[in-house]
């Protein structure tokens, strides 16, 4: 595609952007399956070695194929913004997360964030990151009353972590407000967005100063490869600390996974639309059902943070999760019973996928914290697919008749 050419569709840029014309001609980004990358002299490898020459040395370091999932989801974050961004495409959503804390936190300091984060990203704060001296503050930061008290009672506070949506009770926080009020103390400010993709939330237009994404989720949407990308404002932070922190800890990720990964992005538009379009209806079902006490869905205007939702994201997403009023004997014969549905932890996938996040995302999780976190016994988390909706319909009207 001529550069030149103005794109003024999110669709177009999702197909395009990142997209550098193989010198080969080959209409798709090659698999560069090469660990290393030759030197024309040995004047050029010092110079690429220093910095002052770019180029390609190692694939721990980069690779043309990663390179170019890096390009076209930093695109599609700041699409409209007017704003440069910079990605670090990485083995898992995990390991871009680690890279964060370990690129941007020393002992002594502290992170604050709230409940209903990602299992492994809780087990992260408060089990792992202790260990170098990190630690966490845990609240409910809906209350900004409560937020600023904290961050003004501890000096030690620096940085927020948001997750929104957040997994599995799909609580929303406000990113702008949040963004203006850690920004007022001057702490960082990181976003997982994995939930809401870029298509339906952008972090980076509330300055927020890193995004974060597991990109085996919905931006590959099809469960074929495992991934994740830091992606940061700061250009000279990113280039500098944070890439060596990113080299040396390891998590690089892989050109074959990379290529998938941009392949599914081409069709995240159309994949969202879908997705989204099923999740509102199928959670208006649920809501009606007998069975069914609670739904999570931000959708519903019985969501506590609706408004919050509807503040910041295009559309409320594919992710949901119900209660079942009879527990987890209820869960067990329900997930038992699903037919079509898919009995599996992750989400993103086109398929609709169900999991028991007491039992399983969050099995680590204190029970007395997951309670009061709401992930109950009889909860279900459930990315809702792209099937044909009244076959997602009813398959769950026979597993809860």
């Amino acid at each position: 595609m001529d550069k030149s050419f103005p794109l003024t569709g999110w669709g177009s840029l999702a197909v395009h952007g990142g997209h550098i014309q193989d010198p080969m001609y080959a209409h798709q980004v090659p698999i560069y399956a090469s660990s290393t990358y030759v030197f024309d002299t040995a004047e050029q490898g010092m110079r690429r070695f220093s910095g002052e020459e770019e180029g390609y040395i190692y694939s721990r370091w980069g690779n043309p194929t990663m390179h170019e999932a890096e390009e076209k989801i930093a695109a599609l974050e700041t699409f409209g913004l007017n704003k440069e961004v910079k990605g670090i495409l990485h083995a898992s959503g995990m390991a871009a997360i680690s890279t964060l804390m370990l690129a941007t936190l020393k002992p002594g300091d502290k992170i604050i964030t709230h409940f209903s984060l990602y299992g492994g990203t809780d087990e992260l704060v408060t089990k792992i990151l202790p260990g170098f001296g990190i630690t966490a503050i845990i609240a409910d930061l809906r209350d900004l009353q409560k937020a600023s008290d904290l961050i003004q009672s501890d000096p030690a506070i620096r940085m927020m972590y948001l997750e929104t949506p957040a997994n599995p009770t799909i609580q929303c926080v406000d990113l702008d407000e949040l963004s203006k009020l850690a920004r007022s103390h001057g702490l960082l400010v990181a976003c997982d967005n994995t939930f809401a993709t870029p298509f339906l939330q952008q972090p980076f237009r509330y300055s927020i100063d890193f995004v974060v994404h597991s990109t085996t989720k919905f931006l590959n949407g099809h469960g074929t490869a495992i991934g994740g990308i830091l992606l940061g404002s700061d250009i000279d932070f990113m280039k500098t600390k944070c890439t060596k922190v990113h080299r040396l800890l390891g998590g690089n990720a892989n050109p074959f996974d990379a290529f998938l990964l941009i392949q599914g992005m081409k069709t995240l538009e159309l994949r969202m639309e879908r997705h989204c379009h099923n999740a509102m209806e199928v959670a208006k079902f649920l809501v009606a059902h007998p069975a069914v006490a609670k739904v999570n869905y931000t959708g519903l205007a019985s969501h506590s943070d609706h408004h919050t939702a509807k503040k910041q994201m295009r559309h409320p997403g594919a992710m949901l999760s119900f209660e079942l009023k009879e527990g987890l004997q209820g869960g067990i014969d329900f997930m038992n019973k699903l037919k079509m549905c898919v009995r599996t932890v992750s989400l993103g996938t086109c398929d609709t996928l169900l999991s028991h996040p007491a039992s399983m995302t969050h099995y680590s999780v204190p029970k007395e914290e997951k309670e009061k976190y709401g992930i109950t016994d009889g909860l279900i988390r459930m990315n809702v697919g792209i099937e044909n909706l009244q076959d997602i319909i009813n398959d769950l009207k026979q597993a809860a008749p």
